[in-house]
């Protein structure tokens, strides 16, 4: 939503002639206020809708190497970014976030086939975009509408740290989804 002074700007103009010139200097500033949220994809008057959830996400592993890429048809607005999170369990209680910028694709990362016992492990995967100024899109899981595992392959043994989350979200790691943050500032 756009920010609106018309009203305020109607009223300034009938005092002649310095609140002609407030008038006009006030309609600059709300072009360029709204023109900078719409660059920004963010709105200056409140929160962006959420975007509309991506279509898929793919993912492949060989050897240790893991890749996944985006599928997004969405007419969408300059300044979307992509996150992709993997967990170790399908509920993505502690997800391990990576943010992907604009990029639909995500670079390929090594993770390991096995924990520090050595007992084997698999990955789960979902993805989502969220605008700077908005909530985070709704997650597709890779699999479809139940988590897929991933086997990443290798011989690398190594339990992951715990995850610290993302964005606002609590540091605890246990808000998965939340991309730059559901809300403003984190207490």
């Amino acid at each position: 939503m756009a920010l609106t002074i018309n009203k305020e700007v109607n009223y300034l103009r009938m005092f002649k002639p310095i609140g002609s010139y407030l008038a006009a200097a006030l309609e600059r500033l709300e072009l360029g206020v709204n023109n900078l949220g719409e660059h920004l994809a963010a709105d200056p008057t409140g929160t962006l809708p959420e975007p509309p959830p991506i279509q898929s996400l793919a993912v492949k592993a060989s050897n240790g190497d893991v890749h996944a890429v985006i599928t997004d048809n969405n007419p969408i607005q300059r300044g979307l970014h992509y996150f992709v999170e993997y967990s170790s369990e399908p509920a993505f209680l502690q997800p391990h976030v990576v943010h992907l910028g604009v990029s639909r694709s995500m670079s390929p990362i090594r993770l390991p086939a096995f924990d520090d016992k050595g007992n084997p492990q698999v990955f789960y995967f979902r993805a989502y975009s969220q605008y700077p100024g908005s909530h985070p899109g709704q997650k597709v899981l890779f699999g479809g509408t139940s988590a897929a595992s991933v086997n990443p392959g290798g011989t690398t043994n190594m339990t992951l740290l715990p995850s610290t989350g993302s964005g606002t979200a609590a540091p605890t790691g246990q808000q998965g989804g939340s991309g730059f943050g559901k809300v403003l500032r984190r207490p």
